[in-house]
């Protein structure tokens, strides 16, 4: 069983989007390409669900196909789920300030992001190696 570990955040500015970033602690199956290295344990997920690498705003700046998520604010669950291996994202607890929720509330959408780290403080390295990957999905708040 992999354990997945989801930050929120906000954009700044009058349309903030909220989004949230997905890390493991577990970076690799065991899985290795021909020259050796480990392949990410969500390469697969990644590619079927249609993420977009985050410099390809275009890529993934409209409403992913296939996905959906919704959030509870009575006991702040986020559950995403998605096309192919992407089924079942996630579910947890996601720790959201009333920041997010007014964000999420409004936007009705959330940017979801992810990269082979282990803290969202280290996803601008991965976008800046070509590692860190983003979608769009619709979001209902309840």
């Amino acid at each position: 069983m992999i354990t997945m570990y989801a930050w929120p955040s906000t954009a700044d500015g009058p349309d903030a989007l909220p989004m949230v970033h997905f890390t493991t602690e577990e970076q690799s199956g065991g899985e290795v390409t021909e020259e050796g290295t480990p392949v990410w344990l969500f390469d697969t997920a990644i590619r079927e669900g249609g993420w977009a690498p985050f410099e390809d705003f275009e890529g993934w700046s409209a409403p992913a196909e296939g996905w959906q998520a919704f959030y509870r604010r009575e006991d702040d669950l986020l559950a995403v789920t998605g096309p192919g291996a992407c089924e079942g994202w996630y579910q947890g607890r996601l720790g959201a300030d009333g920041d997010w929720v007014t964000a999420a509330a409004t936007q009705q959408s959330i940017v979801l992001l992810a990269a082979p780290v282990q803290h969202p403080s280290l996803y601008a390295y991965a976008v800046e190696a070509g590692a860190g990957f983003a979608l769009l999905v619709p979001l209902a708040v309840i």
